[in-house]
């Protein structure tokens, strides 16, 4: 069963990513009602865009919105490498014109990934978008697959215990 929310989550895939096995991103297709999976870089297919007035674009380095600044309907969500969500952001100015915001990545968390400071897997900081915009309560069957997908993968590698990784 999906997870249902308010929030609208458009979750923006580099074609190049679909192929990586340590994406999180293709999890979170099915796991929330409110996803739409778009791909950037598929040949003589133009990105979908002219629908995302008045979205806010998760990007890092962002400060917080101001408090009582009325929260966004829609979040864009870059899915790919540090390089390839620059390459996206370079090549779509509808992405640039929108407002953009960070998130800041839970203590003790785990990766799959080498990342930068601050930095979050897909899934991972779907899951913490939604915390913020509508609670732990939304963002928790998120984090449960995040969790999982991690366990897996870790076992999978030869890593064991839950505190692996």
């Amino acid at each position: 069963m999906a997870v249902p929310s308010r929030t609208r989550v458009v979750l923006i895939q580099h074609l190049l990513e679909q192929t990586e096995r340590s994406n999180t991103g293709r999890h979170a297709v099915g796991l929330l009602e409110r996803l739409e999976l778009r791909v950037f870089g598929v040949k003589d297919a133009p990105l979908k865009v002219d629908d995302l007035s008045g979205a806010w674009l998760l990007w890092p380095g962002e400060p917080p919105p101001d408090q009582g600044t009325p929260l966004p309907e829609t979040v864009v969500v870059l899915d790919g490498s540090w390089s390839q969500a620059r390459k996206m952001m370079q090549r779509v100015p509808e992405l640039r014109a929108l407002r953009k915001f960070s998130l800041v990545a839970p203590e003790g968390r785990r990766s799959l990934r080498a990342a930068p400071s601050g930095g979050m897997s897909t899934l991972e900081a779907i899951a913490e978008v939604l915390a913020v915009l509508e609670g732990d309560a939304v963002a928790a069957p998120v984090r449960a697959a995040h969790e999982a997908l991690v366990q897996k993968q870790l076992a999978e590698r030869g890593y064991v215990g839950p505190h692996s990784g």
